[in-house]
C-alpha cells in the first residue's frame, strides 16, 4: 500500500512539473489531470481502515525495515494490570523466512506460532519475563537470548511452550523495546535468527530504528480508544442533527428552501448560534456568568484528581493479582540428580569447612564457611541459573563486602532506634541507629547488583554481616574471594563429570554466542580502539600539516 502511494504520488508530481496538464470537466468544473490525480490519491488515504488493519500495517512496516528482524509481536497490559495480552494483527512474520524452513512440519509451526498466543501474567512466560526486565515504559533496547532464557531455571514458563519452539524454528535473540502512553503501555519483540550478526543487530542505527517504530506501534495501539470515543462522539451528534431536522419538517409544513429563503428564519438561526456560542465561551448555558478561574489552580486541580484516580486504579489491580496467576509450579528433580547434588554439596562444605578451621588460627583471616549454604544450593541445584555463574559469585560477594565496610564507618548509636535515642541522656551514644545501618547494607548490596547486572542473592547477607561486626576487615576479603576460588574449581570438577550439566556456562559474558563470547567482545573491542586511534594520529597530523602550510 505505501509503495502504490509514493509510486501515485510520483505520476501526480510528473504530471504537474512537465507542464502537460489535460483539463476536463469534472462536475461542472474545469480541474486539470494533476489535480484530478492527486484527488485520488487523498480519496485512496482517507478511506477507512479497522483498527486491525491500521496496527497489521504499522507491525509489518517495522518488521521489514528493521535489520535481521523475522518475526515481531506486539504484547499489551490489560487494564487490571494482571496479564499481558497479544492483540488483534499485533504480530508479524517475515514469509520468507518461514518458507525457507527445512520442512513442512516447521513451516507449519512457525505459522502457527503467527497465528496463536496465550495471554500470560506479568514476570511469566517469555513475553512476561521480557515485560519485567525491559521495564515497561523505559523507552530502551533490552536483548536477549532464548537459550538462555530456557536454562534459567528461575524463568517460570507459560503454557504452550512457546520458547521452545522459536529456538526449535532457529530464532535465538530477541529485542524487547518498551513503550507506555495514556490509554496503552506494553511491549514490542523484534526476533532474529540464531545465526544472526550481534553487532549489526546492536547497532545504534538499528536500536534507534527499533525505538521509533516500537514509540509508532504504541501510539497506534494507544489511540484506539480515543478514536473510538470520537467516532461515537460524532456519530451521536450526526443522529442528533437528523432527529432536530426532523422534528422541525414535521412541526411546521415548510420547506428547506422556504426556510433559506426566509430572512427572518436565517436571523433567528443566526442569533441562536450566537447565543449557544456566547453561553459556551461565557457562561454555563443558562445566561449565568461563570467567574473566571486561576488557571493554575485548575492544572493542579486536575492533575491531582488523576493522580487520585490512577493511585486506586494501581491499588485495585493489586488486589486483584493477590489471586496469583494459575501458573504450574517447578517439577522436582530426578532421584539421580539428587545423588550428584548430595555427593557435589557435601565435599565441597566439607573442603570450606576445613579451611576456615586452618585459617581460624589467625583471626585475621578468619571466616564464616556457612557463608556459603545457600551459593553451593543454587550452583549445584540450579546449576545453569546465571545468579550461579562465577562472575556472579566473585563480583557480588566484593560489592556486598566494599558495602559492609563503608557502612562501618558510619557512626552508630547502639541498637537503639531513633524515637528510642530521642530521650536519652546525654551522655549516651550518639550516630546512627545499627539497625538503620543495617537496613542501609542489605539496601544497598540488593539494589547495587540488581544495577551492576551481578545479581547473587546469598551474597547479601555478606553486606548485612560486615557492617555489624567490625572484625571482619580486609583480611576477611581475600579469604572469602579463596573460598570463592575453591567453590568455583571444585564444582567445575564435580558438576562436568554429569552428563546433563556444564559449570559454568560463561566466565565474565560480555559476549554473544554469534560473536565469538567474551573473546570475541574483547578482539572486536581492541579492533575498535585500534581504528580510533589511528583516526586520532592522522587527524592531529592532518591539523600539523595545515599549520606548517599557513605557515609557509
Amino acid at each position: 500500500r505505501r509503495g502504490s502511494y509514493q509510486s501515485q504520488e510520483g505520476l501526480g508530481d510528473s504530471l504537474h512539473s512537465s507542464g502537460s496538464e489535460r483539463s476536463g470537466r469534472t462536475g461542472g468544473l474545469d480541474i486539470s489531470t494533476s489535480s484530478q490525480r492527486q484527488s485520488q490519491i487523498a480519496v485512496q488515504r482517507g478511506r477507512s481502515r479497522t483498527d486491525e488493519e491500521a496496527l497489521a500495517q504499522s507491525v509489518a512496516d517495522a518488521g521489514l525495515d528493521a535489520f535481521g528482524c523475522v518475526f515481531v509481536e506486539v504484547w499489551v497490559m490489560t487494564d487490571d494490570g494482571t496479564k499481558l495480552t497479544r492483540p488483534s494483527g499485533g504480530h508479524w512474520m517475515k514469509p520468507a523466512f518461514a518458507q525457507s524452513l527445512p520442512n513442512e512440519s516447521l513451516i507449519e509451526k512457525a505459522w502457527e506460532l503467527d497465528r496463536e498466543a496465550h495471554d500470560c501474567p506479568p514476570g511469566a512466560g517469555l513475553a512476561g519475563t521480557l515485560a519485567e526486565e525491559s521495564g515497561l515504559g523505559s523507552g530502551r533496547v533490552l536483548w536477549r537470548q532464548i537459550k538462555s532464557l530456557m536454562n534459567d531455571p528461575f524463568v517460570q514458563r507459560g503454557s504452550g511452550k512457546r520458547m521452545e519452539k522459536l529456538f526449535e524454528l532457529g530464532i535465538g535473540l530477541v529485542a524487547s523495546v518498551p513503550f507506555s502512553f495514556q490509554d496503552g503501555k506494553g511491549i514490542v519483540l523484534f526476533f532474529s535468527r540464531s545465526n544472526a550478526n550481534p553487532e549489526l543487530l546492536r547497532a545504534v542505527h538499528n536500536e534507534r530504528y527499533l525505538i521509533g517504530s516500537t514509540d509508532l506501534i504504541g501510539a497506534n495501539y494507544s489511540i484506539r480508544k480515543a478514536r473510538g470515543h470520537a467516532s461515537e462522539l460524532r456519530k451521536n451528534m450526526f443522529r442528533d442533527a437528523i432527529k432536530k431536522v426532523r422534528k422541525e419538517l414535521l412541526s411546521e409544513p415548510t420547506s428547506i428552501a422556504s426556510m433559506v429563503l426566509s430572512s427572518d428564519a436565517m436571523e433567528q438561526l443566526r442569533r441562536e448560534r450566537q447565543a449557544a456560542q456566547d453561553a459556551e465561551n461565557n457562561g454555563d448555558g443558562l445566561g449565568m456568568k461563570v467567574p473566571r478561574v486561576d488557571h493554575f489552580a485548575v492544572k493542579l486541580a486536575k492533575k491531582t484528581y488523576e493522580f487520585g484516580v490512577k493511585g486506586l486504579k494501581r491499588i485495585n489491580n493489586s488486589r486483584r493479582k493477590w489471586r496469583g496467576a494459575k501458573l504450574h509450579g517447578p517439577p522436582r528433580q530426578s532421584f539421580s540428580d539428587c545423588l550428584f547434588c548430595f555427593a557435589g554439596v557435601f565435599l565441597t562444605m566439607l573442603t570450606l569447612l576445613k579451611v576456615a578451621k586452618a585459617v581460624r588460627s589467625d583471626s585475621k583471616w578468619d571466616f564464616d564457611a556457612g557463608w556459603y549454604s545457600s551459593t553451593l544450593c543454587i550452583v549445584y541445584a540450579l546449576t545453569p541459573a546465571p545468579v550461579g555463574q562465577p562472575r556472579q559469585i566473585f563480583a557480588a560477594h566484593l560489592w556486598n563486602m566494599l558495602v559492609g565496610i563503608a557502612c562501618q564507618q558510619i557512626p552508630t548509636g547502639g541498637f537503639g532506634d531513633f524515637m528510642e535515642l530521642s530521650g536519652a541522656s546525654p551522655d549516651a551514644e550518639s550516630g546512627m541507629p545499627l539497625i538503620w545501618v543495617q537496613a542501609l547494607a542489605v539496601a544497598l548490596g540488593v539494589s547495587g547488583q540488581a544495577y551492576i547486572g551481578i545479581l547473587h542473592p546469598p551474597a547479601t547477607g555478606l553486606s548485612l554481616t560486615f557492617a555489624s561486626k567490625p572484625q571482619w576487615t580486609w583480611s576477611t576479603m581475600a579469604s572469602v574471594m579463596l573460598a570463592d576460588c575453591i567453590v568455583v574449581v571444585i564444582s567445575m570438577m564435580i558438576l562436568n563429570l554429569s552428563e546433563k550439566k556444564q559449570y559454568p556456562l560463561y566466565w565474565l559474558g560480555f559476549g554473544w554466542e554469534g560473536s565469538g563470547g567474551t573473546m570475541g567482545y574483547v578482539r572486536s573491542s581492541a579492533r575498535r580502539a585500534r581504528r580510533t586511534s589511528i583516526n586520532v594520529t592522522d587527524s592531529v597530523r592532518g591539523r600539523r600539516k595545515t599549520k606548517g602550510e599557513e605557515a609557509v
